[in-house]
């Protein structure tokens, strides 16, 4: 019996070691293209895209699931009519499947309270879902790249407004 209890702790600290091994904080920011998915702003004709972009601090709990805090300019839309800007800040969870020691899937799933700002209705803000998609290349254990779609959803002015993020960026890792 003794045998099995000091077998069972030595695999529970082997498992507590590795896992400790990619713990941690993290941060980064990316920039790119967005596509405003909505009604035309007045009737006319819109610019439906724009350049946007996000900063965001995480926590990996282990190599596979982590979570990100972090706000997202989305840009600003135009028609003859009048503008308007998306923003706001998230929550998601990300998990990551390793395809190679360097290449990693992301999936991501979360919550957006996004403001829409607009020079026709003023501003609405509202919580709503978000989710996306990516590829990471660690160039070492600290920093990598990241490649990402994501869209966003305004639940503001009573419509459900969607935004798309393709972006790319950098990431830090402090463990």
């Amino acid at each position: 019996m003794r045998f099995n209890i000091a077998k069972t702790l030595v695999c529970a600290a082997a498992l507590v070691a590795l896992s400790a091994q990619a713990q941690g904080p993290y941060v980064g920011g990316s920039i790119g293209g967005t596509k405003y998915k909505g009604d035309d702003i007045g009737g006319l004709a819109t610019d439906r895209t724009s350049t946007g972009g996000k900063l965001y601090g995480g926590y990996a709990f282990n190599p596979h699931i982590a979570l990100e805090l972090g706000y997202a300019d989305l840009g600003k839309f135009s028609s003859p009519a009048g503008s308007v800007k998306g923003k706001g800040v998230f929550l998601d969870g990300v998990g990551t499947i390793p395809i190679t020691q360097s290449l990693s899937a992301l999936g991501r799933v979360g919550v957006f309270n996004g403001k829409l700002d607009t020079t026709l209705a003023g501003n609405d803000r509202g919580t709503s879902y978000k989710y996306g998609a990516g590829l990471q290349y660690d160039f070492n254990k600290q920093a990598g790249i990241r490649g990402e779609w994501e869209r966003y959803r305004f639940k503001a002015f009573n419509t459900g407004t969607n935004t798309d993020l393709l972006s790319v960026g950098f990431n830090y890792k402090f463990y």
